[in-house]
């Protein structure tokens, strides 16, 4: 490789790095939003691993049951236990996987298309709106896309060389250890387009190549954790990542839904999530149908993003549960088609203006970021401000000197007992009931005591609130604790 093309790719990737990382300190820099997007599961399943040592199976801070399994917990987990648990080692996984993601577009897309479509494709996959959101989220989507892409490209490169499916199976367990089998699904789509080649080329090869040593393999790595994981945990983790989770999730049951109740959703979200990146795809897609490449390699690769892309959108669409987020492995070979197709309109509009468009769009893009993320979200975002407030009660609570360690928790956010340091998962009512009207000294914190009326009203034990935050009998309280008759009598006698 001659020096120009090193050149270029360094100076595409230090742009793709400090794009990624001005995102990212803009949202780490804004109010944390850790108890939105259902983050605080993730949360609690970190907490659990790095204070409880529980690697193997999780619960989160409600004492439900993981929903997911846990290598995306995994890699948060080992960066806080190097960096304790925090915004930023809880969302460096997603920050790193945005960033991979583009660096791989990156170089898919300068070997397909050229290093200006590469480049124009890794800057899709950074601008697009929807990262910004996922660069700093503490959930498996950004790692999943990311596995997700990597094992499509393998696979695509394995059916262009007649061979070499390892790394495709490897990279299908990985994903299916971050998300389950929906990963093999996605990594697997683009395979269609053999069927389509097919029929337009009968000349074009079969899907050959020995898969035993990378089928093993990936029974090997999903395996090893989840019969460990079953013999730990037993019904429960079958009912939770089986049933509510795989089987609910797709096909409405036990949730209330069924397949393809959203049908247009899908196809909504993508074009709206995306802009304006979506709107050369949609050409890109047309073209590929109605133009096809004369060259059969590039017929060929396009035709596998075609399926991916459009295959996952029907897929999506069919299941019962719909989510913008889900769209995200379709988008890497979303962008390596808008790359494409914005490398063209380049070519004809000029290096001047095109960099004029870039320049506009990316500080478009960034003040976009910093207005949703610093300006809008604190004053429109209620769940940024019960984070927040959540931050405060807790920062509060160990200023007065109380033990944190004490406390048993009813309905607290995760983000109270992150601050705090500690992992006590929610008790139920009946439990509440038992320790409060005990003769043991027992702490109780619990944001909303309307909810437990045999606890809180008049025939309830005897409790004196001793922590309120907000004080003040006029606010709202965000969290109140709660002492018995014997813990409220141990404070006074230390007090004296």
């Amino acid at each position: 490789m001659n020096r120009s093309v090193w050149q270029g790719r360094l100076a595409w990737g230090a742009v793709l790095g400090l794009l990624v990382l001005a995102f990212y300190a803009i949202r780490l820099t804004g109010p944390s939003n850790l108890e939105a997007d259902a983050q605080d599961r993730n949360v609690g399943y970190v907490m659990d691993v790095v204070w409880q040592g529980h690697w193997l199976v999780q619960q989160d801070i409600r004492g439900r049951i993981m929903s997911k399994p846990p290598l995306h917990t995994w890699i948060a987990a080992a960066a806080a236990s190097i960096g304790g648990i925090n915004r930023l080692t809880l969302t460096l996984p997603s920050a790193l996987a945005v960033l991979a993601m583009a660096l791989l577009v990156l170089e898919v897309g300068r070997r397909r298309y050229g290093p200006w479509a590469g480049g124009l494709a890794a800057l899709a996959v950074v601008l697009a709106p929807m990262m910004s959101k996922h660069i700093a989220l503490v959930r498996t989507d950004a790692l999943f896309a990311l596995v997700v892409a990597l094992g499509a490209f393998a696979a695509q490169r394995a059916w262009e060389r007649g061979g070499g499916w390892t790394p495709f199976w490897f990279w299908a367990a990985l994903a299916t250890l971050i998300k389950g089998p929906l990963g093999l699904v996605l990594a697997a789509m683009g395979l269609l387009a053999w069927f389509w080649e097919r029929r337009s080329d009968p000349a074009t090869p079969p899907l050959s190549g020995s898969h035993w040593i990378g089928l093993g393999l990936f029974l090997l790595l999903v395996l090893g954790w989840l019969l460990p994981a079953l013999l730990s945990a037993g019904k429960p983790l079958v009912d939770k990542l089986f049933f509510e989770e795989l089987v609910g999730q797709a096909t409405g049951v036990g949730k209330g839904g069924f397949p393809g109740r959203n049908l247009p959703k899908p196809t909504l979200y993508f074009i709206l999530r995306f802009l304006p990146f979506s709107l050369f795809v949609l050409y890109g897609l047309w073209r590929i149908v109605r133009h096809p490449a004369a060259e059969t390699a590039t017929r060929r690769f396009e035709r596998f993003l075609f399926c991916w892309i459009v295959g996952g959108i029907i897929l999506f669409s069919l299941a019962s549960h719909h989510r913008g987020d889900l769209l995200l492995p379709l988008w890497p070979a979303a962008a390596l088609l808008a790359g494409c197709e914005m490398a063209r309109l380049a070519g004809r509009i000029g290096a001047r203006a095109t960099g004029a468009v870039l320049a506009g769009l990316i500080l478009f893009f960034l003040g976009a970021a910093w207005w949703s993320y610093h300006l809008k979200a604190g004053q429109q975002s209620g769940e940024v401000r019960y984070t927040v407030e959540a931050q405060r009660a807790a920062k509060a609570f160990a200023a007065n000197g109380f033990d944190a360690k004490r406390l048993h928790h009813l309905d607290t956010p995760v983000t109270f007992q992150l601050v705090l340091g500690t992992f006590r998962p929610w008790i139920d009512e009946q439990e509440a009931l038992r320790l409060m009207g005990g003769a043991a000294p027992a702490y109780l914190a619990v944001e909303s005591p309307d909810q437990f009326p045999r606890l809180f009203g008049p025939q309830g034990p005897a409790m004196r609130e001793v922590f309120r935050w907000p004080a003040g009998a006029d606010h709202k309280a965000a969290v109140r604790i709660f002492a018995n008759a014997a813990g409220e009598a141990g404070r006074e006698g230390r007090t004296q």
